[in-house]
């Protein structure tokens, strides 16, 4: 059983034009892991998104949510909701979480508000000073007008020891990669000399559809690839 938490909006900051990051403020202290998600309800209307922050055993935590066109919910925290206003809060749920001691390098593959709780476990492990192997976090989106905490994750590269941070345009032509995230799962595993890696995948359907499908025909154990789909 799942406890129901009474909570405010904390703060709303518009990211993009169409990512914001909302900050949620409970009633009491909340107790989750790095990874797991939300059920949000405002007005009746109740859906479900990752926790991008991480600050377990407090009352604040933040949310990624992209406005989706015509969506019941997005409707409204993209119109009517405004800081201070009260939502109602279920969990912590899911089982998309790191390894209890981290002795496999990871990739954190991800296309939109996938990059959530990748978000929450890399500030887990910037915090706690985690020991970890490499840690590949590709994250693909269509412009730079749609890049989500990009200047947050370069400074993170430069923090976290062993982070390579890959940005993919797949509309853009820029500085950076092109194309979209399996080019560069691909080319590294090709590359890279690697420990036994685990695969997280999380965000659109078929990133992650193709992405599993990839990986396993690359000869990769379906148990070392850990899969959140967005629908």
């Amino acid at each position: 059983m799942f406890s129901i938490l009474k909570a405010k909006f904390e703060s709303i900051v518009k990211i993009t034009e169409l990512t914001w990051k909302f900050v949620i403020r409970l009633d009491k202290d909340f107790e989750y892991k790095a990874g797991q998600y939300v059920n949000i309800r405002v007005d009746g209307i109740t859906r479900s998104y990752s926790i991008a922050s991480y600050d377990s055993g407090k009352n604040m935590f933040e949310l990624l949510i992209v406005k989706l066109e015509g969506g019941a919910l997005t409707t409204l925290l993209f119109g009517k909701v405004e800081e201070g206003d009260d939502l109602e809060v279920e969990g912590p749920k899911g089982r998309f979480l790191l390894p209890e001691t981290i002795d496999n390098d990871l990739f954190f593959i991800c296309t939109g508000t996938g990059l959530a709780p990748f978000r929450s476990m890399l500030d887990l492990i910037k915090q706690d000073k985690i020991n970890h192997k490499k840690i590949y976090l590709i994250f693909g989106t269509r412009t730079q007008s749609d890049l989500l905490c990009y200047d947050e994750m370069l400074e993170w590269k430069e923090s976290i020891p062993g982070l390579e941070y890959i940005p993919v345009l797949s509309r853009e032509e820029w500085d950076g990669a092109s194309g979209y995230v399996h080019d560069q799962y691909k080319n590294i595993i090709e590359k890279e000399d690697l420990s036994d890696p685990i695969f997280y995948l999380c965000g659109w359907r078929n990133m992650i559809l193709d992405s599993r499908s990839n990986l396993k025909e690359m000869g990769f154990d379906s148990r070392k690839i850990i899969c959140e789909i967005y629908d």
